[in-house]
């Protein structure tokens, strides 16, 4: 039961970062000159990539670490400050432009293929996504294993596909305030864990 409890505490935070439907309004601009087809084998490729980016440094972020002479509570309060300010952007608290730029996201329309630049990249495993799977790996408090973190990051990434898979329908049943509502309210749960991860880190400082 307790597993269940910490794998639980790592995916949720990790689907609110990587943002489904925050992203799913850019993934829609970025293919409305695909076809259905098309854009499901972006979503696919997105997924997939954003999946094997964040894996990558779950395998490789310890040694990041190490090679920096990072400590666990500078990264975890590093890591809390970002996810905040993300919360913000969330909340339309602070105006965008973290996980991309307005040049991005102007060469994202331009584009006929998005998958991996910029959707994979740096939207869905974007330096608060990486962030997270850093400071998990790291986290003696969640002794969830390698294993467990790599399946939490498949499923937030089939959540990601399946998301973009369906959009248009979601799109179509939730409306723009629907989707803007949601993605308020995770953000203000992100907000809340952004906060925990600090108090966390500076509670290992002593």
């Amino acid at each position: 039961m307790e597993t269940i409890q910490h794998f639980i505490t790592i995916l949720i935070p990790l689907v609110i970062i990587m943002d489904p439907l925050g992203n799913l309004s850019f993934f829609l601009l970025f293919t409305e000159r695909n076809t259905l087809s098309e854009r499901r084998k972006m979503a696919a490729i997105a997924s997939l990539a954003a999946c094997f980016i964040l894996i990558f440094f779950g395998l490789t972020g310890d040694l990041v670490l190490r090679f920096f002479k990072i400590s666990l509570p500078a990264f975890q309060i590093a890591g809390g400050l970002i996810f905040f300010i993300y919360a913000l952007q969330m909340l339309r608290l602070i105006p965008g432009g973290i996980k991309t730029t307005q040049k991005e996201e102007q060469e994202g329309i331009e584009k006929h293929n998005v998958a991996l630049v910029p959707l994979a990249t740096p939207m869905l495993a974007g330096p608060g996504a990486i962030t997270a799977v850093l400071v998990w790996q790291q986290r003696p408090d969640i002794p969830i294993g390698m294993p467990l973190l790599f399946i939490a990051i498949i499923i937030a990434c089939l959540v990601i596909y399946f998301v973009f898979y369906f959009g248009e329908w979601i799109r179509k049943m939730m409306g723009v305030g629907g989707i803007r509502v949601v993605t308020r309210l995770m953000g203000l749960l992100l907000a809340v864990l952004a906060v925990q991860f600090i108090v966390s880190g500076f509670q290992q400082l002593r």
